[in-house]
């Protein structure tokens, strides 16, 4: 009876522990994935598009971006994947006197990540060129 328990009790926390480590990993996942330099190729708001080549670079917690005269600014970030909407959530250097976060939705689906960023004061509510969202797709760089 005592062997039964003592297995029953191992068996529940092998459990406990793995389901604690697949969720740990399922959260982990785009932050790994996300990892590296991604092109911007093109923009779109209400439909408008055009071509464009931001760079973005994510290394651990740090996203550098890179505007089309090659002017750099750096991030702290952080990934919001707990709701059906995905969010990066970066707060801007203490150097542009803006202390607030800022929500960038997101969708990254292999070599391709799309960044959502709405009109100032707001947050996107989904992953679209509407409302005068703007929308850039960007592709992984390869090396």
């Amino acid at each position: 009876m005592i062997i039964i328990k003592t297995s029953l009790i191992i068996l529940i926390l092998l459990c406990t522990m793995s389901c604690g480590i697949v969720g740990n990993a399922t959260k982990s996942t785009d932050q790994v994935k996300i990892q590296g330099v991604w092109l911007a190729q093109t923009e779109s708001v209400n439909g408008t598009k055009k071509n464009v080549s931001f760079i973005y670079a994510f290394k651990r917690d740090k996203l550098t971006f890179t505007d089309e005269t090659g002017k750099e600014v750096t991030y702290s970030f952080k990934l919001d994947t707990t709701g059906s909407l995905k969010f990066i959530i970066i707060q801007p250097d203490v150097t542009l006197n803006i202390s607030a976060p800022v929500s960038i939705a997101y969708e990254l689906y292999g070599d391709t990540l799309k960044i959502v960023i709405a009109p100032a004061g707001l947050i996107p509510t989904e992953i679209s060129d509407k409302n005068n969202y703007e929308l850039i797709i960007c592709k992984r760089k390869r090396s």
